[in-house]
């Protein structure tokens, strides 16, 4: 019972009442699910949390709307903490592992109740980026059952009475009304732009286990105005709960400001908080102690829910307007949360993920409802709305530089739209050009590598071609990559594919002058190859692919002196030089040639390509038959197809012999092809009869 110092407060039909003792709190807690039942809060400065409850929007009646998902308990010392909040919200209640509320986390919002020792680094690393949860976590019980209270009465009210700010201290740009940026964002301009307190607060900077930081000074963690620790320090064990300088009476770390200049978080009067910054997911056995937890000490006092960066965060700057345009859009904490990680997963410049602390089922807004709007082949115009817009038909960009801020969700067919969340103007988007830095990695810079070395390998062409190209490519994708505007997208996208058919272009030249050379002379392809070589020569012999006996040896060539990568020789004791080329070469070649033709008479030869099954590739072939003029035959021809994944072609070359100077003898014929840059060269034997 409430002693007589400690008068209860009425709020919302309910009367919030103080008890001394586990047990008293548990009777309360049993009977929570009951509309006028009170609601219990540990005892603690209860003066204080009275006077601050009294102070912030409540809702006039507790309502089941606003709740979404379970709550899960993983610690049985907050057990009865965790049953008032389910009760009073109507949400089931399970005691289970952490491992387990992770996993149902993944198909709806999750709450776990635990104290901070629960809560590890390792626990936090172990959270999916498409988990809905959140850490309902405070440092004491006492601490854990007023978060309860300020939760089902402040939580469902502070959207809908107050207004929302952001800040970004990392990047540039001029402030407006309910924006800071840049220089502009100093613990005064921020204490004053909070007042009386905010609904929802997102705020992005550089930051570090106890701090986000601002210019002249920080948000600062430390839970007590005087920072010195006032119990013994322990030993830090390896990278566990180091002691902060301020914690051992020496100040600051940053030694540029002193420990009064920072902005406190517990004056940080917001419902709920973005802090997007590195390592700011402070829980228990973390890199410094839980008592200078930025998300723990928030919520000790005025804060609802606080959404904080863990490990290293880079890349999607609007995950915080993002955040909360998709609250604002009715979706639970959890929800949000998702789509927010997301988001950072899909996008290829980003990385790390956010953590909430919190209930991950509370929807602050549960009237609130998702815009759609689809993409016609024409684009679609985003209106100004607070809301996050939903856009269907395939990932998108703005037309204009103002326009909305496009954030592509992990499905890759739609995206969120942000107009006034983000600070831009209502606009229209348009179908973006799809990205191709995957294509690049995967196919164009391998292509442009194995062309390159054959300059080294002593094959002659122009490569300084292959330069250019090069630059051109990687100027295209840093463009798409930064591209803000339709516009630039789709000329950074042209500008790539118009790289890559020169380089296709380049390959077929080099095909063409290898075929022409052999033309003209009685060597084969590998005797193009720089010397000296590097051989080595395999003890087991092979198959050859033209007389079918297991008379062909593999011989390993290094040209220049072993400069050059290792090419494959393959000779025949029967047939001689039978096939030379790349080591690596993912096309299928099966070269067709009649065994004989009478002499005169036009003859075929057919070179089946089949491309690998999992990408498309770029064939330059030609063939020719050696040194054409002085055996009086004529075939050099050059063509080029592009192959879709494991389509199966046929390219097919004409030749013709004199029926009067011809010898009637075998002809040896060569095949050149190219595969996105890997060359190979087959020799094939004609017999020409009289």
């Amino acid at each position: 019972m409430p002693g007589a110092s400690q008068e209860p407060l009425r709020l919302a039909g309910r009367t919030v009442i103080p008890v001394d003792t586990a047990e008293a709190y548990l009777r309360y807690a049993r009977d929570a699910g009951r509309p006028d039942a009170a609601l219990p809060v540990l005892a603690g400065d209860w003066e204080r949390f009275r006077t601050a409850l009294a102070a912030l929007p409540t809702v006039a009646r507790i309502s089941r709307r606003p709740w979404h998902g379970s709550v899960f308990v993983c610690d049985e010392e907050y057990a009865a903490v965790a049953e008032t909040l389910a009760a009073a919200t109507g949400r089931p209640l399970v005691h289970a592992p952490f491992q387990a509320a992770l996993a149902h986390g993944r198909t709806e919002p999750v709450t776990v109740v635990a104290g901070v020792s629960a809560v590890t680094p390792e626990r936090i690393a172990a959270i999916p980026s498409d988990a809905r949860v959140g850490l309902f976590v405070t440092r004491t019980p006492a601490a854990a059952s007023a978060l309860v209270v300020r939760t089902l009465l402040h939580g469902p009210a502070a959207a809908e009475s107050r207004p929302d700010l952001s800040f970004d201290a990392a990047s540039a740009g001029a402030s407006a009304p309910g924006r800071l940026m840049g220089v502009h964002v100093t613990p005064e301009t921020l204490r004053e732009a909070i007042g009386p307190g905010v609904a929802m607060l997102t705020g992005r900077s550089h930051a570090r286990d106890c701090v986000l930081h601002l210019n002249g000074g920080g948000i600062c963690g430390r839970a007590f105005e005087d920072p010195v620790a006032t119990t013994g320090l322990p030993d830090a064990a390896g990278f566990r709960e180091h002691p902060t300088s301020c914690q051992q009476g020496q100040g600051c770390w940053r030694a540029d400001v002193e420990v009064g200049e920072h902005l406190r978080a517990a004056e940080l009067r917001a419902a709920f908080a973005v802090l997007d910054g590195c390592r700011l997911a402070v829980a228990g056995e973390g890199a410094v102690r839980a008592d200078v937890s930025v998300p723990l000490t928030m919520l000790e006092n005025s804060a609802v829910a606080v959404t904080v960066g863990t490990g290293i965060r880079k890349g999607v700057p609007n995950a915080g307007p993002l955040f909360r345009a998709l609250t604002r859009a009715g979706l639970p904490l959890g929800e949000a949360l998702a789509e927010v990680n997301g988001v950072i997963d899909t996008d290829p410049d980003a990385m790390g993920r956010l953590v909430l602390f919190g209930d991950a089922g509370l929807a602050p807004v549960p009237e609130g409802t998702v815009h759609r709007v689809r993409c016609s082949p024409d684009g679609a115009h985003i209106p100004a709305r607070a809301e996050a817009v939903l856009v269907e038909g395939g990932p998108v960009i703005a037309e204009d530089t103002d326009g909305p801020v496009v954030l592509t969700r992990p499905d890759g067919v739609s995206c969120w739209a942000l107009t006034t969340a983000a600070g831009r103007l209502p606009g229209r988007v348009v179908a973006a050009a799809p990205r191709f830095d995957d294509v690049w990695a995967r196919r164009v810079s391998g292509w442009l590598d194995r062309l390159g070395m054959l300059e080294t390998v002593g094959v002659a062409g122009d490569f300084g071609v292959l330069d250019t190209v090069r630059k051109s490519a990687e100027q295209a994708l840093h463009g798409h990559a930064v591209a803000v505007r339709a516009d630039e997208s789709r000329a950074a996208a042209a500008a790539f594919d118009e790289a890559v058919r020169e380089l296709a272009r380049f390959q077929t030249r080099l095909v063409a002058g290898e075929v022409d050379w052999i033309g003209t002379n009685f060597s084969g392809y590998a005797d193009g190859w720089r010397r000296p070589w590097v051989v080595t020569t395999d003890d087991e012999l092979r198959t050859c692919p033209q007389c079918g006996a297991r008379t062909a040896a593999d011989h390993r060539v290094r040209p220049a002196a072993g400069a050059a990568g290792e090419l494959l020789h393959l000779i025949c004791s029967r047939c001689g030089d039978v096939l030379a080329g790349s080591r690596d070469f993912d096309v299928t070649v099966e070269v067709l040639l009649p065994s004989e033709v009478r002499r005169g008479t036009e003859f075929t030869l057919g070179v089946v390509l089949t491309a690998p099954a999992d990408r498309a590739v770029y064939v330059s072939a030609g063939a020719a038959v050696s040194n054409e003029p002085v055996v009086h035959c004529k075939l050099a021809a050059t063509t080029e197809v592009e192959l879709r994944p494991g389509e199966r072609t046929t390219v097919e070359f004409t030749g013709t012999s004199d029926a009067r100077l011809t010898r009637p003898d075998q002809h040896p014929l060569r095949v050149v092809v190219a595969a996105d840059g890997a060359v190979r060269c087959w020799t094939r034997g004609l017999w020409l009869r009289a």
